[in-house]
């Protein structure tokens, strides 16, 4: 196991509690058993070859495919029609997380002792038809993430480039033709689009779409260098939501101050930096499956950031900080 990575993530699950205790201090009690799992998950794929979850790649992928469809018809979700997770308890299972590592093993084991000229149409396929079904729940971000994340994987391994390129923009077709024929499901990007403009026009009121991302960059700004303490009450208005997801790092700055974020973004650039350093020093199958580990959180990172520091057009909760059962389980191992 990997001092500094262990490190690094040990520090991210202190964030994330402070986090948790500043935004949602009711959800705490909660969040601790997760994090404990988080850990215990981590122990436990150290025991783990990477190779011997090559080897079970498949059925490891279709499992996930039926947690995919299963949860469209029982799952349970934020509002509405969405299905997301299976409710068990004070962990959530959520398929379209687990998807994220099991893809790149699947990638990993499909060119295992494979010729990178041989038709890559069937992996495509199959994640392809994964991503569908995790944009139907409805999920938009997590298909985009998945999109991002095979095309780098199936780059970073050799491929052509122009074949990824001419299978990404098919498949990218596919998923708007569910956002186009599917519109009640997909309702709230519009309205997200919208809330996006009333945030730039300054216009976005409490109850706004555009509203938490005002809120969130006055949060950071009255924050100061070395913010409000630990616990310290934010004045959160009724119905605002994604301070302990998308918005993780938001309430963690204002517990921390500026001095708190700096730190929060050098583990993060620590765990990602130390993550590509060990796969450059691997070779085969197993650079495959670190390659395709460290970038499926380094996107999810990106992602989550952009939304904090800029908008929150595609929201993504942040790996090891924000409050998640699945993502906590994923990411830690």
């Amino acid at each position: 196991m990997d001092p500094i990575l262990l490190l690094s993530q040990a520090l991210l699950l202190g964030f994330s509690l402070v986090g948790v205790a500043t935004a949602r201090p009711a959800l705490l009690d909660d969040h601790l058993i997760r994090v404990g799992l988080c850990l215990a998950a981590t122990f436990a794929g150290a025991l783990v070859r990477p190779l011997w979850l090559v080897r079970f790649a498949k059925p490891l992928f279709a499992l996930t495919l039926v947690l995919l469809i299963a949860v469209l018809f029982v799952g349970t979700g934020p509002a509405g029609e969405y299905r997301r997770w299976f409710s068990l308890g004070p962990v959530d299972l959520q398929p379209s997380e687990l998807l994220k590592l099991v893809a790149i093993f699947y990638i990993a084991a499909y060119f295992h002792q494979r010729n990178l000229d041989q038709p890559i149409l069937k992996v495509v396929a199959w994640l392809g038809l994964a991503s569908v079904l995790v944009v139907v729940e409805p999920d938009v971000d997590g298909g985009i993430l998945m999109v991002v994340l095979t095309g780098t994987m199936l780059l970073l391994i050799g491929v052509p480039w122009r074949r990824i390129l001419a299978l990404t923009a098919l498949l990218a077709v596919l998923l708007m033709a569910f956002v186009t024929f599917m519109p009640g499901k997909f309702a709230y990007i519009p309205d997200r689009l919208e809330g996006m403009r009333l945030y730039l026009r300054g216009e976005a009121d409490p109850g706004d779409e555009g509203y938490q991302a005002t809120y969130a960059h006055r949060a950071l700004l009255q924050a100061g260098p070395f913010g409000r303490g630990p616990g310290a009450e934010m004045q959160i208005p009724t119905g605002l939501t994604g301070l302990t997801s998308d918005l993780a790092a938001v309430p963690i700055v204002w517990a921390t101050g500026w001095v708190g974020g700096a730190m929060l973004l050098t583990t993060l650039g620590l765990l990602l930096l130390r993550g590509f350093n060990i796969a450059l020093h691997l070779e085969g199958t197993a650079a495959v499956v670190a390659t395709g580990i460290t970038s499926y959180l380094f996107f999810q990172t990106a992602f989550n950031l952009m939304g904090t520091l800029i908008y929150p057009i595609i929201g993504m909760p942040l790996p090891f900080v924000s409050y998640g059962g699945t993502l906590l389980l994923v990411a830690g191992f």
